[in-house]
């Protein structure tokens, strides 16, 4: 079958593989749909995602739905040829963090589409029951494959703690910037800053419900009367985000980092700043088991997903989206590709 394989720094390449073959408690899935996330484009762009490194040949692809292609659906309680999306964090469910409700900390976790684990990004691919995850009917296999950058983003608020009528500062207006920002709207925030340097970005940022867009920290200030913010969501791969933040939040505020920097870290912060505004800084590692709440999002128009998909290509087009994507050619806010064909 046809996949798209990573072999390191910008060395992005179609290749034929073997059909995956699953075990007894896996199902086959045709492949409907894989969104080009950030991190796929860390691996791309620098040939790997801070510490993990590609050392083999890497299919990428996280973010993804598939129609289930299995004879055996009906014993897994599914039908063949339902529409699904794939939670790629498969858990042990054994370990500590499982048994408190963290299953995105698990110690034994195997992430599908970041080495060592071969990622979605073919026309085949095999999961387990708990990484097939159920969508409405009237999805499409974009809107299904969306669903963990919503995930994402919901785990990320939580985290936040947003109370209604705080200011918000979106650093990024990247898919997950994006998302952040429609979401702390959805939940009553006051005040609503993106920064981000790409102009067309800004403006997908004030089509979905930002107050203001800039194009650097230094205008967050004069916006909210002067003072920072009092809650600042980081969606950037600026090393220097952190300190960004740091400067441009409010004392008592909260900071919460959401991105993944270039490199392995981010820059040096201020933290004399940080002490002396005592703030609460926090950190989010993919989604936790939050599926529902997103599928909700997007039903109830928390989130416009479709907006984000301003690319669909088939699969011929896959290492083209990842350019245009990382370049930001073209307008691209996120790239959509369909390994077996773009559905009428």
């Amino acid at each position: 079958m046809r996949a798209v394989q990573i072999h390191g720094e910008k060395d992005i390449r179609m290749a034929d593989v073997p059909m995956p073959e699953p075990n007894d408690d896996e199902l086959l899935l045709k492949v409907a749909s894989v969104c080009v996330c950030g991190s796929d484009l860390h691996y791309y762009m620098e040939g790997g995602v801070n510490t993990k490194r590609i050392v083999n040949p890497q299919v990428p692809g996280h973010e993804a739905s598939a129609w289930v292609w299995d004879d055996r659906a009906p014993e897994f309680g599914l039908k063949k040829g339902q529409l699904v999306a794939i939670e790629p964090a498969e858990s042990c469910g054994n370990c500590e963090p499982c048994h408190s409700g963290w299953p995105n900390m698990c110690v034994n976790q195997r992430f599908h589409g970041g080495p060592p684990h071969q990622g979605a990004l073919a026309e085949y691919f095999k999961a387990n029951r708990h990484m097939i995850v159920e969508v409405p009917e009237e999805f499409s296999p974009a809107q299904a494959a969306g669903l963990e950058q919503v995930g994402i983003c919901v785990h990320a608020l939580r985290k936040a703690n947003l109370q209604v009528g705080q200011s918000v500062a979106v650093l990024g207006a990247g898919p997950i910037g994006l998302i952040l920002m429609q979401l702390a709207r959805a939940q009553g925030c006051g005040n609503l800053i993106v920064v981000e340097p790409v102009d067309y970005r800004r403006e997908a940022a004030l089509k979905l419900g930002a107050d203001h867009a800039v194009a650097s920290f230094e205008e967050v200030a004069a916006l909210n009367g002067g003072e920072g913010v009092e809650l600042v969501l980081e969606a950037t791969t600026d090393p220097s985000a952190f300190d960004q933040a740091v400067n441009i939040v409010r004392w008592a505020g909260r900071i919460v980092l959401v991105g993944i920097p270039t490199g392995i870290t981010y820059n040096p912060i201020d933290a004399l700043t940080m002490r002396i505004k005592e703030v609460t800084v926090c950190s989010c590692k993919m989604m936790g088991d939050v599926f529902p709440e997103a599928i909700d999002a997007i039903k109830r128009g928390m989130v416009d997903i479709e907006a984000l998909f301003t690319h669909h290509v088939e699969m011929d087009k896959a290492i083209d989206a990842y350019d245009v994507q990382a370049t930001h050619k073209d307008g691209c806010i996120k790239s959509v590709v369909y390994p077996n064909g773009i559905p009428s």
